[in-house]
């Protein structure tokens, strides 16, 4: 007879260690399933831009860490994306973005799903293309825009300017160059000419190399290096130049009008010339490269000119500069919301409702930043209420708040715009306009912005405004009040910046809570 009671005792202990490691089996399958979910939801965001960084910090729950691609430091127009930086977008969970029209170097990535444009091409704006009094400085004219948009605010080299050049970045460090130019040229003798230009030369010396090459971009890094180095020959006025692989020191005669320097061709072929300066901005009535026979020699190529370096910012016909109107970040944080909300976990209804709290939060303070700005303005004086800056990046803000706007760069066109006659166009006009005031995008001003200030007797503000993004320091509504009281105090009005820093504080608030 089988003893069952005694079968079923030596089963049980068996059936209990089953169980038990059953459970645990099930039990690391299900923890493990929990935190491969919170990894997926706590995957990094990339914001390609500092503002829109700035943004997206402000919308996204604290528990989503978010990961800024480009320093404040660097030009967005101007930036390449390094080896680093392109694994970073790839490990990305969303990737968010101003566009090309901000930022060409994020072109090849926008075909990547994981991308989300908030900038001009995603977001719509109202009426923004419609303006019937800005048709003299309308988008139309931004395909001149790129050969001097950065003439004067981005300038390589220009000695009094490069200690504050820090939102630009390594870009412009030592060796740095701004214009570069490809002549092909025969075997003889040609003369490169430096003027005054309204009694002054736009600098007393520069740096200039020149080398046996066809590719500008080949011979990039040597330029610099050469224009870098301390180790270069001082030429005067009709002193020889050669191509060689050596900077040369151009001084200008203060005594003389011209400056001229002999260039010496020993064999045919391409040369590639690269100056601190655009030659353009040393001319006056004369072309600065001459052959023996004086006729002009023109370049080949040249940069900036075409092509996507050294601040070439070409728009593709689009103002990108829309964060300037507070409604339309209003616009690019709904877009970065939803598309957040998207990458939530269904059951995660917590996290859902602080990302809906946040972007609500985005908003009052932007409406409050909008409201505010309105009464900055109103304290303008009617017949004071024109911004003119360098490049055309303030007409969401004109839009917005009721100024006229005129940009210098959208009369500055092609590269010839620096000559003296278009120079007068461009005085004429703001004359005409009655303008009492220039703003400047980068302290110290431009060279350009100070002559322009001097024959017009225009006073130029105190302050920079700051419109390709965020100051070193402080967020997108600090970013917002610091524009509008320089404006607003330049202009003769009152601004209120203790009721500005409420509002800056409560937007950092939401970044470093």
């Amino acid at each position: 007879m089988l003893n069952f009671s005694n079968q079923s005792k030596k089963v049980k202990p068996i059936i209990n260690k089953t169980v038990l490691k059953s459970s645990l089996v099930a039990g690391a399958f299900l923890f493990s399933g929990i935190n491969q979910t919170a990894q997926a939801n706590t995957k990094s965001i990339v914001a390609v831009e500092p503002l829109v960084c700035d943004v997206v910090s402000a919308i996204a729950p604290p528990s989503t860490p978010v990961t800024c691609l480009i320093d404040r430091k660097q030009d967005v127009h101007d930036v390449k994306i390094t080896p680093r930086q392109a694994q970073t977008l790839k490990s990305a969970n969303q990737v968010f973005t101003l566009g090309s029209e901000m930022t060409p170097a994020i072109k090849k990535w926008l075909d990547n799903p994981l991308t989300v444009v908030v900038g001009v091409s995603a977001i719509e704006i109202d009426d923004h293309d419609d303006h019937d009094d800005h048709d003299d400085h309308s988008a139309a004219k931004h395909d001149d825009h790129d050969d001097h948009d950065d003439h004067d605010d981005h300038s390589a080299a220009k000695h009094d300017d490069h200690d504050d050049h820090d939102d630009h970045g390594d870009a412009h460090g030592e060796g740095a160059f701004e214009w570069a130019g490809v002549f092909d040229l025969s075997a003889g003798t040609y003369k490169w000419s430096f003027a005054k230009v309204d009694g002054d030369y736009a600098d007393p010396a520069m740096k200039m190399v020149i080398l046996n090459s066809g590719d500008i971009e080949a011979s990039e890094e040597l330029a610099k290096e050469l224009l870098g180095s301390k180790d270069s020959e001082t030429k005067r006025n009709n002193d020889k130049l050669v191509a060689q692989e050596k900077a040369y020191f151009l001084s200008f005669n203060e005594k003389k009008d011209i400056t001229t320097f002999t260039v010496e061709i020993k064999k045919a072929g391409k040369y590639a010339f690269f100056t601190e300066h655009m030659p353009f901005e040393f001319e006056a009535d004369e072309h600065f490269f001459k052959d023996i026979s004086g006729d002009d020699v023109e370049p080949i190529a040249q940069v900036p000119d075409e092509g996507d370096h050294h601040h070439h910012h070409d728009h593709g016909g689009l103002d990108p500069h829309i964060w300037h109107d507070p409604h339309n970040i209003i616009k690019m944080g709904n877009v970065i919301s939803k598309n957040i909300n998207k990458k939530i976990s269904f059951f995660d209804r917590e996290t859902k409702k602080v990302l809906k709290e946040r972007t609500q939060a985005v908003n009052s303070i932007l409406e409050d930043l909008d409201l505010w700005t309105q009464k900055q303005v109103a304290t303008i004086p009617t017949d004071r209420r024109t911004i003119v800056s360098k490049h055309k990046a303030m007409e969401y803000y004109g839009d917005a708040f009721g100024l006229k706007t005129l940009s210098l760069l959208d009369f500055l066109g092609d590269s010839s715009s620096l000559r003296p006659e278009t120079i007068s166009t461009v005085i004429a006009e703001l004359k005409e306009e009655n303008v009492k005031v220039l703003f400047a995008e980068q302290k110290p001003p431009s060279k350009l912005l100070k002559n322009l200030s001097r024959q017009t007797s225009t006073p130029i503000a105190r302050n920079q405004i700051f419109v390709d993004g965020l100051m070193l320091e402080g967020n997108t509504v600090s970013v917002a009040v610091h524009n509008t009281c320089t404006i607003v105090d330049s202009l003769g009005g009152e601004c209120d910046e203790k009721e500005g820093e409420k509002l800056e504080n409560e937007w950092n608030s939401l970044t470093n809570p």
